[in-house]
């Protein structure tokens, strides 16, 4: 079964060393896109104006297969918001 590592970029890189086993392509993009969900689930206040982060898949090679880019902004129509 082929193995795809999902490196993650926010105020930091972290470099995925173990990877999952996973069987195909789709298997992949879905575990990148639930990635994505539980960065920001785990550090929404952060996400805010912060840098864009992001999802990069590679295959066991180290080839890039697939980026997701995150990026939220604020309106000057938030400012006022608590």
């Amino acid at each position: 079964m082929p193995r795809f590592f999902f490196h993650t970029q926010t105020d930091s890189r972290m470099t995925d060393f173990d990877g999952y086993e996973l069987a195909t392509a789709s298997e992949a993009r879905q575990q990148a896109i639930q990635t994505c969900g539980q960065m920001m689930i785990d550090a929404a206040d952060a996400f805010w104006g912060s840098r864009p982060w992001s999802i990069t898949v590679t295959n066991a090679e180290g080839l890039i297969l697939w980026e997701i880019i995150m990026d939220g902004s604020a309106t000057p129509a938030s400012r006022d918001l608590t």
